[in-house]
């Protein structure tokens, strides 16, 4: 093509058909039906040719952007989140559409993205400001969301933590989270969910330490002066739930500088199984999610909101799983 990008016009000469037949085959309509022979010779040429057809033109005819856009608060990076986010890519590409991420920062407003990229649809994984999920309305833009599943599997990973805990025997918990305004929508979840958890096995209210700002030094001084204090005594803590596999590794190195030794003075449990979990020493028993069951009903939410599907049942949150390694181990009481 002389350097010059292949046209729907040059696809359609090379093939001998219309610029329409074109169109239409290479966009999937069902409007029109054609001979095998044609989809097909027409998909070689367009393959030869390296033609794919062009976005900004298909929105305009379409009147459709084919953009679904995920909006997410400013919320720290994980493992995990990135999980979610491939989940809900594969979701939105089953459907012939393309998933466009936003992280909602201050002076960034959902407002001028919703402006200037139009989707057909806008993702809520976690609670978004009243004022952006009104502006998407206003626009005409439907909002579908996933978050009361994404709350249950936290809900769920926070119990698990309790009761993996107490099927080793440990009676005497504590729970390490975090105070931060970013990370509230998970950890007010996994903190009641682990205090009804041990109130169920009948366990002592666990004693909780909340620190702030980033897995640090500074964390891990805090950390350590709560440990001196709660693994001392005629009844100590023998286990600790960690809001993620970062603040486990901040309790693993707190734990070292006062001379504890994990596990066998503190088991202790994190969630998310980031990669650092089989590089620690000890390596790091943790909770893994799976996103499968929360894709397919963003995929089947997607199909009937925008393509008049069926409705889309509700989806049950997909099954946590303890990943055991070697920072937890069972406690024999004598």
């Amino acid at each position: 093509m002389n350097g010059r990008r292949a046209t729907a016009a040059d696809v359609a000469a090379a093939a001998g058909v219309s610029r329409s037949t074109v169109s239409y085959i290479l966009n999937g309509s069902d409007q029109q039906t054609f001979s095998p022979q044609t989809v097909a010779r027409v998909r070689a040429v367009a393959a030869d040719l390296a033609y794919t057809p062009h976005a900004a033109a298909r929105a305009l005819r379409k009147g459709q952007s084919g953009i679904v856009l995920l909006a997410v608060p400013d919320v720290p990076a994980s493992a995990n989140f990135a999980k979610l986010v491939a989940a809900l890519t594969d979701a939105v590409r089953a459907t012939n559409r393309s998933l466009a991420t936003l992280a909602i920062r201050p002076g960034n407003r959902l407002l001028d993205s919703l402006r200037d990229i139009s989707p057909q649809a806008l993702l809520e994984v976690l609670p978004l400001p009243e004022e952006d999920t009104a502006a998407a309305v206003a626009a005409s833009i439907p909002v579908i969301s996933v978050a009361s599943p994404i709350e249950r599997l936290d809900e769920a990973a926070g119990a698990l933590q309790v009761q993996h805990l107490a099927a080793l025997g440990h009676r005497r918990l504590g729970i390490l989270t975090v105070s931060d305004l970013q990370v509230r929508p998970f950890s007010t979840s996994r903190l009641a969910a682990a205090r009804t958890a041990a109130a169920d096995l009948g366990l002592p209210a666990p004693d909780v330490m909340a620190v702030a700002g980033p897995p640090d030094e500074s964390a891990i001084t805090a950390v350590a002066r709560a440990l001196r204090r709660l693994t001392k005594g005629p009844d100590p803590v023998t286990a600790l739930c960690c809001f993620n596999d970062l603040f486990a590794a901040v309790a693993v190195a707190a734990a070292r500088s006062i001379g504890l030794d994990v596990p066998r003075d503190i088991s202790i449990v994190g969630i998310d199984d980031e990669p650092l979990a089989g590089l620690l020493g000890p390596t790091l028993t943790t909770i893994r999610y799976d996103y499968t069951g929360t894709g397919a009903h963003m995929r089947d939410l997607l199909r009937h909101v925008l393509d008049g599907g069926p409705a889309a049942t509700e989806t049950s949150s997909d099954a946590p799983q303890v990943i055991e390694r070697e920072s937890t181990r069972r406690l024999d009481h004598e």
